[in-house]
């Protein structure tokens, strides 16, 4: 067969089989089952959850497995074990350093600066019962107890906590405003280190300088605009973690002492889990799975160093929290880790088919072909055989590529739009380096403009200032102080209504006397603007649903002698299934222990009897 008719043949199967895995998506249907009686959407419509991840898993592997043996044809041989494990990183100076770019740089910092200051202050116009409630609450919880996680069971972990007590104690008050715009700051301290991650990225290629300050410019723009400071974006305080860690990742491939830098990947994703569980356990497999390619690679002292550096992270966390502190975060990861799915989780969308049908089925579709055609991307560079991309480079993005493989998880598992878009962000780095790159071969191969340093510098300049100069609002930078100030000392009765203020007053004055409110709807900001701690560590009540963590609701709710619950509220449920559907046990003992004290426009509020 003619080499062209087989190129085309192999495509041809590819796209064949992308087609099969999503049409026999839903033959994927592992029986669902729910010993603890977990209640959530998924449970509703008895769907196993683990469904999507096997899904995932085969919709992706099995066209990158026929790419990898049939189209690029590796043979899983001696020599391909050798050129893949045993080959040496390159290590070597490079010609672009900070030097090199500075100029770049500091405008983009500049630019980035006077775009914080024209920023819209936080308004007092929203406030979101739920996810406000998540990150407030608890920091009243704490300041009330001294406690983090053995006063507050938090849903992402003890970035909840540390974000508003930072943010306190940062601008000296206690107010809304503060955590919001403290917010803002997290987002600011992620654009920068966006670029400078970008920086190491640049300084793998093998391009000429002059091309290397192109690529340094587009692709921190392009990183630049995956964040926004108030719209739902593809970058997000979540991933401030993995930025760094990558950021102490990526040097591993450029130096040959790297004792520092696994200490602190190792340091980085120990302490990511206690941040955010979701993010810092993909982190800790994948730097799990980067150690048994160490291992392979006869790497033996980075295997040993990073292991070693692992163990003694977590020996530092146990010491900075202790015992009691470790063991709670330890009994509610475990219940996230085990059950959050089928609590919070969204089925996830088949791929075409749900095109236009699904609110969310492009998305979703767009979402996992990215991953896809990123994989095929990764395969390609990794196994070819041009000097073009130095082996450091392809290592690099393959582990990359891992992660991104992993994070994906995020979107399987609550598979709306917001999720879906927000795992998403690596593998659009790694899919727009590359089209950076090829833009920029083309341009060499076809020269189409005569490009010199000088040339580099002024065309990024302008490119730039272009962009960036679209974003500010100069006239906000006048009055940043005043306005800022105002949203910062901005009392917290402002983010209410006039009938919920009232609510407030009226709850508060019939448990005049009592320090504590036992918080058993969705409406999770409330505890906090009653100002009052919740009675037990369960402020986010929806997500204790499960019969051995609603024992241990029942129990504090019995050995704290809880005398309030704020019963019901009139404010949305998450997927519309109220907490006292969600949590029947917990619901049957207070129905049958306490009493209605107060109903007024939906919210009521029990009182145990006596």
């Amino acid at each position: 067969m003619d080499l062209r008719y087989k190129k085309f043949f192999n495509y041809f199967v590819l796209i064949l089989l992308i087609y099969l895995c999503s049409y026999f998506w839903q033959l994927v249907e592992i029986p669902f089952k729910n010993s603890e009686g977990t209640v959530g959407f998924l449970s509703k419509i008895k769907y196993n959850p683990i469904n999507d991840t096997i899904r995932y898993v085969l919709f992706v592997g099995i066209p990158l497995l026929y790419y990898l043996f049939f189209v690029l044809k590796i043979r899983i041989d001696k020599q391909t074990y050798n050129n893949f494990f045993l080959q040496k990183f390159e290590i070597e100076k490079s010609d672009f350093s900070f030097r090199t770019i500075w100029p770049i740089f500091i405008l983009l910092f500049i630019f980035l600066v006077i775009e914080f200051l024209s920023l819209k202050s936080p308004s007092t116009n929203f406030l979101d019962p739920l996810h406000h409630g998540v990150d407030l609450v608890p920091i009243i919880n704490y300041l009330n107890s001294g406690q983090f996680w053995q006063s507050s069971f938090t849903i992402h972990g003890g970035a909840n906590i540390f974000y508003p007590l930072i943010a306190w104690k940062l601008f000296g008050v206690q107010t809304i405003g503060a955590f919001k715009v403290f917010k803002l700051l997290l987002i600011f301290i992620l654009k920068i280190l966006s670029i400078i991650f970008i920086f190491y990225i640049s300084k793998f290629s093998n391009l000429e300088k002059k091309y290397k300050v192109f690529l340094f410019s587009l692709l921190s723009l392009i990183i630049l605009s995956l964040s926004n400071y108030y719209l739902i974006d593809y970058l997000s305080i979540r991933d401030l973690y993995a930025l760094i860690f990558f950021i102490f990742f990526i040097q591993c491939f450029f130096k040959s002492e790297r004792l520092i830098l696994n200490f602190l990947i190792s340091l980085t994703a120990i302490f990511t889990v206690f941040l955010h569980v979701d993010i810092g356990i993909y982190l800790c497999i994948f730097l799990l799975s980067y150690n048994v390619y160490l291992l392979f690679s006869k790497k033996f002292k980075d295997f040993v160093q990073i292991l070693s550096f692992l163990i003694l992270s977590v020996f530092l966390v146990y010491l900075l929290f202790g015992k009691s502190e470790i063991s709670a975060f330890i009994f509610q990861a475990n219940h996230i880790i085990s059950s959050v799915d089928i609590i919070h989780g969204l089925k996830y969308p088949q791929p075409f088919f749900s095109m236009g049908i699904e609110p969310d089925g492009s998305r979703a579709t767009k979402a996992i072909i990215l991953q896809l055609i990123c994989g095929i991307i990764v395969l390609t560079i990794l196994f070819s055989k041009s000097n073009y991309f130095k082996i450091n480079e392809k290592l690099f993005f393959l582990f990359f590529y891992v992660y991104c493989f992993i994070a994906f998880r995020n979107a399987l598992g609550r598979s709306d739009g917001f999720h879906i878009m927000q795992s998403s962000d690596w593998q659009s780095i790694i899919f727009y380096f590359f089209i950076v790159h090829l833009i920029i071969f083309l341009f060499k191969k076809n020269n189409f403009i005569k490009l010199n340093l000088k040339f580099s510098y002024l065309f990024s300049i302008l490119l730039i200032s272009s962009v960036m100069l679209s974003n500010i609002n100069f006239n906000n930078i006048i009055n940043f102080k005043t306005r800022f100030d105002k949203s910062i000392s901005a009392m917290d009765t402002q983010y209410m209504s006039p009938e919920r203020e009232n609510i407030v007053n009226l709850l508060n004055e019939e448990m005049v006397d009592e320090k504590c409110i036992q918080n058993f709807t969705n409406d999770t900001v409330m505890p906090y603007l009653m100002k009052k701690p919740t009675c037990t560590k369960y402020f986010s009540s929806w997500l204790a649903s499960g019969l051995n963590i609603e024992k241990n609701y029942i129990d504090e709710l019995k050995n704290k002698k809880v005398k309030y619950i704020l019963y019901s509220s009139p404010m949305w449920s998450v997927d519309d299934i109220k907490t006292k559907d969600r949590l029947k046990y917990v619901n049957e003992f207070i129905l049958d222990n306490y009493t209605n004290v107060f109903k007024q426009n939906d919210y009521s509020l029990l009182k145990l009897k006596d």
